[in-house]
């Protein structure tokens, strides 16, 4: 039956009594004529892949089974729901299939099919879904057409299951937040949508595991467009779960939803989807100074404000700096003209800051200390005070649905006028060749890399400008900022082969085109549910950079970094941080009554300068030694090894016929025993940063870190 359910009305037009009159209409008739191609009842039909098996019984009711369970089931009436708009007339339907349904069987798939007409005339709106087994699990794929006049398909919700799972305490969902989350109580998850691709959407899978099984649950979508992965939990072992896809035109291929029931830990989904990506996409070559470099010590020069902490002849003792902690990547933000988050896309050397040739060579002398320089630029938003918004905001501003802007603001201080800007749309021509100039100009004063802020963060938002190069919507911020990285790649690759891209936000949309990602949410910092081994099992290769904003790193967040091979990180953003890095003066909650987003003051002044930075330089000494593991090994999670211990955390990393698990005691007051067995393999040797002879068996000390050596038999 045709509805007008599922569209929130104070986000939509309301039909007036005239239009309810026609939509009425429209429901009585398309009933009538869906009652002419009913459900063919008697029947059953079944799919099966090694572990499960698929069934459409007689009456309509889809079920997913493993080992005799029902794990998800649907039913023919509720697989779907598609969207219908007619923008000129401020109407929108909702076409469910109820049991009006041609089923199939052709050449081992399962068709579901149904036309949405009226009376005597050709069918409107055809749809027909298809269920197969593919890679040994279930696909469900589909096709959409429309024939009507004045009306096209806004989106589809398929497929539409509900779930269950036989203990709620034994029951882990792996959701694909920034690097990773783990909920391991359902309750808490409640309901959430991922929008893949962002940030808050990283991957198009996740995964629900429970007494020893685990549901896949993704899209193997080549083109890696828009879809929203809706999973909400009900009582205490049911869920439901869709996929939604926008459409805006009047056909579209539904791309491949897969689900698969599989045996064992969340692992097997990670191989799943990386081995679908694999036969899709091929990564980048990552040059080995990046690979091997312990993190980045951020630096911002100038704020928003206008207050400088640095100049540009500063970088010299920025470089003694870094050396004390061990860093040797420093990060230069805020070095344009208009400091940080002011003018941009004007992203030019500031004279107040020493001016363009003092640049290159304060750049220059950081080279040859060994040391690499990094420089900001931002890829998604315009000072809307700017000549460049004036003049080419029409061709390169973020439209939403009303043809309005979406504007950001950012005020660092609680005493100045919030800075406003426009969000850039990359699927405009104009902004993608603003931000790849912007690019370039940072690679020609003498750079090593440039990071482009906020691009991996975004979530895939529609942009509905007709003045950018995007047809549809939901492409702006899906193909074309692919397409904008590739070009930005491309051409700084031609100059110069080893100069390094990096953007803020973890996105596997991202991992063929940039180098290095600055971690922002779940995994990149320390979140109740975090679990960046979702995204560091599935990609191993990936260099994530942590958030740690303040000017120091704190020994607990440097220990959840290395044992999860995540690079470290300081930041210097205000005028009390760069007392601290200059001076040692430690900063109080008055240095900052000015400041919106202060630092974590209790974080800072846990131990003296002197004791941070010493162990900093130690970590990372400890991590350059054992480079075979935290550099250049595969991280492999807990895969492969079994450990035991309260209040212990380990995770391994191989290299060739060796394994290093790192084993950290995360109580930061009592040492922990801890035991670990690695099948296959026979001890080697046992560290531990600053010491030079680690017995084991031994207990680790309070917030430490030990690594241990296995060589394979």
């Amino acid at each position: 039956m045709t509805t007008v359910d599922g569209f929130d009305p104070g986000k939509y037009q309301l039909p007036n009594s005239s239009m309810m009159k026609q939509l009425r209409f429209f429901l009585l008739t398309c009933l009538i004529a869906g009652s002419l191609n009913s459900y063919v009842h008697g029947e059953n039909w079944e799919l099966r892949t090694s572990q499960s098996v698929l069934t459409v019984g007689p009456k309509g009711d889809i079920k997913i089974s493993r080992d005799n369970r029902v794990i998800l089931s649907s039913s023919a009436a509720r697989l779907w729901s598609i969207t219908l708009e007619n923008k000129d007339e401020g109407k929108r339907l909702v076409l469910t299939p109820e049991d009006k349904i041609q089923v199939r069987e052709s050449k081992g798939a399962i068709s579901l099919a149904r036309d949405y007409s009226t009376p005597g005339q050709a069918p409107v709106v055809s749809a027909e879904f298809s269920i197969a087994v593919k890679d040994d699990a279930f696909c469900f794929s589909g096709r959409l057409g429309n024939k009507s006049a004045g009306w096209t398909i806004r989106e589809v919700r398929f497929p539409d299951f509900s779930g269950e799972v036989p203990d709620a305490k034994d029951t882990a969902i792996y959701w694909p937040t920034s690097l990773g989350e783990r909920y391991t109580n359902p309750r808490e998850f409640g309901k959430k949508t991922a929008i893949y691709p962002g940030t808050w959407g990283s991957m198009p899978w996740f995964s629900v595991n429970s007494q020893g099984n685990g549901l896949y649950i993704a899209c193997h979508d080549p083109e890696r467009t828009r879809k929203d992965f809706s999973l909400q939990w009900g009582a205490a072992t049911s869920f439901q779960t869709s996929v939604t896809f926008p459409v805006n035109q009047s056909a579209f291929d539904i791309p491949d939803v897969i689900v698969k029931p599989y045996a064992g830990a969340w692992h097997n989904a990670a191989r799943t989807y990386r081995s679908w990506f694999d036969r899709n996409f091929t990564l980048p070559r990552i040059d080995p100074w990046i690979r091997e470099n312990a993190g980045l010590m951020l630096i911002i020069f100038k704020q928003q404000n206008g207050n400088v902490m640095w100049r540009y002849k500063d970088i010299d003792r920025l470089c003694d700096i870094a050396g004390k902690l061990n860093y040797k990547l420093i990060g230069l933000w805020g070095w344009g003209v208009g400091g940080h988050d002011r003018l941009y896309p004007n992203f030019l050397p500031d004279y107040a800051l020493g001016g363009r040739k003092e640049l290159e060579a304060a750049i220059e002398r950081a080279h040859q200390r060994g040391f690499r320089v990094i420089m900001y630029v931002n890829g998604n938003i315009m000072d809307v005070s700017t000549d460049f918004y004036a003049y080419n905001g029409l061709e390169t501003a973020h439209l939403n649905e009303e043809m309005d802007l979406n504007f950001e603001s950012f005020i660092k201080y609680n005493y100045i006028t919030p800075v406003v800007f426009a969000r850039g749309c990359p699927g405009s021509k104009t902004w993608r060749k603003a931000i790849q100039d912007a690019v370039l100009n940072v690679q020609s004063l003498g750079a090593d890399a440039v990071h482009v802020d906020q691009v991996g963060v975004k979530s895939a938002y529609p942009c509905y400008s007709k003045h950018h190069d995007h047809v549809l919507p939901q492409e702006a911020f899906a193909k074309y900022r692919v397409k904008m990285m590739q070009d930005i790649r491309g051409s700084l690759k031609e100059r110069d082969p080893d100069f390094l891209l990096m953007t803020e936000g973890t996105l596997d949309l991202l991992m063929t085109q940039v180098d290095v990602f600055h971690g922002l949410g779940p995994g990149s910092v320390i979140t109740p549910n975090a679990f960046p081994s979702m995204f560091r099992y599935t990609f191993p290769e990936s260099i994530i950079i942590q958030l740690n904003a303040i000017p120091m790193l704190p020994r607990y967040e440097a220990n959840y970094a290395a044992v999860h091979g995540i690079r470290h990180e300081i930041m210097c953003r205000y005028e009390a941080d760069a007392d601290y890095l200059a001076s040692g003066k430690m900063p109080n909650q008055d240095d900052y009554k000015t400041v919106n987003s202060p630092p974590v003051l209790e974080k800072i002044l846990e131990v003296s300068p002197e004791e941070a930075a010493a162990y900093s330089h130690r970590l990372i000494q400890f991590e350059n030694e054992h480079k075979a593991f935290f550099r250049n090994g595969t991280f492999v999670d807990e895969q492969g090894f079994h450990y035991t211990g309260k209040d212990i955390l380990a995770r391994g990393f191989v290299n060739g016929s060796r394994m290093g698990v790192v084993v950290w005691n995360m109580n930061v007051s009592e040492s922990r025993e801890v035991s670990v067995s690695v099948p296959g393999y026979r001890f080697v040797s046992a560290a531990e940063p600053g010491k030079t002879d680690v017995k084991t068996p031994s207990a680790l000390g309070p917030n430490s870190l030990r690594l241990l050596v296995y060589e394979k038999q």
